[in-house]
């Protein structure tokens, strides 16, 4: 292969996927030129900033780069609970005069809250209880409970974290707990949902019963998505755009997995030809990471059911078609499936199909016509620079 394409001893199989390691070497090298990255708080510092989205890559050599600095983190983190003694930069960090101490940079460094290990502060808290009891001197008895509150804090605060986590995860089995002893307690006043409420030349049906409590609580609830043996089990939301819902979960608070949402250009009733979902390609698998399991034919072949409902019905889908793009420039005159809403005539339609089966890795036999009703799901894909993973179904009639 030629080194024309070559960066840093990785090859780009086109421009743009060169000008991609190009960027990205780039970055590498200016946070290299100022961090010391031999440093623990500046691993720490830098891991944090690229979990929250402040530094983003866009091709392999960025992408290991993110692994390195991972991996590091992960080191320094068993080597700081490994401890016997504690390091004399972790009890330096926490016992610090109260004017300097920032409790909100402590917090912030805990974001990823998959990535935390909370025996670091269980081991400082019995630290600080131990200390307490030896030490008689009354001023450093104030500093010790300072520190011990600062820690008792910290957890609280990531106890929260992870208790919203989990809420935004499991509305489904909230719900279920709703019919049975009625542990929703909504503030907001519900609709009246046996009423027929119209738009335009079009009859709004009633919500589903299943999904009535959850609607109540983010009235940008238009369905739920699940796929048997992934983590894929969650509510779907259309927003006012297709922004906010990249960094807020269902419960409206800022969020690095964001949610799973429709595209801002779908209607899911009355319904557009095709409804095009997206979610967040997580390291921790979370939302739709576990797409990227269609690329085996063994899972294609095994897991063709879709269930995906709307709040108005309840509906599986067909996967027929599994395919890697990209983003495409503005004025690319390629067929971009993620522009794919509704056509104008069968002519089109059957010409957007022939093309997604060209390019899909599987796909299947089974017919697809106009007359069918579409779902599309897309993540981010890593194997390429602004790369997208994509399985599109069929509804089954």
């Amino acid at each position: 292969m030629s080194s024309e394409w070559s960066v840093e001893g990785y090859f780009a199989k086109n421009k743009s996927e060169y000008e991609a390691f190009l960027r990205d070497s780039k970055k590498i090298s200016s946070i290299k030129a100022r961090l010391d990255l031999t440093k623990p708080s500046n691993i720490e510092k830098l891991y944090s900033t690229i979990c929250t989205g402040g530094i983003k890559f866009e091709s392999k050599l960025g992408f290991d780069f993110e692994d390195e600095i991972t991996e590091k983190y992960e080191n320094n983190l068993k080597k700081s609970s490994g401890s016997k003694n504690k390091t004399s930069s972790t009890k330096k960090r926490i016992i610090k005069e109260e004017d300097d101490f920032d409790d909100s940079d402590y917090i912030n460094s805990r974001k990823k809250v998959e990535e935390f290990d909370e025996n670091v502060d269980k081991d400082l808290v019995e630290y600080y209880i131990e200390k307490q009891r030896k030490q008689k001197n009354t001023a450093k008895f104030a500093i010790i409970a300072v520190a011990l509150g600062v820690v008792v804090l910290s957890l609280f605060m990531v106890g929260l974290k992870v208790l919203s986590d989990k809420r935004s995860e499991n509305v489904k089995e909230q719900i279920e707990e709703s019919k049975k002893d009625n542990a929703f307690v909504f503030t907001t006043i519900k609709p009246v949902y046996n009423t027929t409420v119209t738009y335009d030349t079009y009859v709004i049906p009633d919500i589903l019963p299943d999904y009535k409590d959850a609607y109540d609580r983010n009235n940008d609830l238009v369905g739920w998505i699940k796929i048997a043996d992934t983590h894929i089990d969650y509510p779907v939301v259309k927003g006012p755009d297709n922004e906010y819902y990249l960094s807020h979960n269902f419960n409206g608070k800022n969020d690095a997995n964001g949610c799973i949402f429709v595209d801002m250009n779908c209607s899911i009733y009355p319904r557009s030809k095709n409804i095009i979902v997206y979610g967040h390609h997580m390291k921790s698998g979370k939302m739709f990471a576990n797409l990227e399991k269609y690329d085996s034919y063994d899972f294609f072949t095994k897991h063709r059911t879709i269930v995906f409902d709307t709040i108005y019905e309840k509906a599986e889908y067909e996967v027929i078609f599994v395919f890697r793009d990209y983003v495409h420039a503005s004025d690319d005159t390629e067929f971009k499936y993620y522009e794919f809403v509704d056509v104008n005539s069968e002519t089109e339609f059957n010409s957007y199909m022939d093309e997604l089966r060209e390019k899909s890795i599987f796909s299947s036999n089974a017919p697809v016509t106009m007359d069918d009703e579409l779902l599309t799901l897309s993540t981010c894909d890593y194997m390429q620079a602004n790369g997208r993973f994509v399985v599109m179904a069929k509804k089954i009639k």
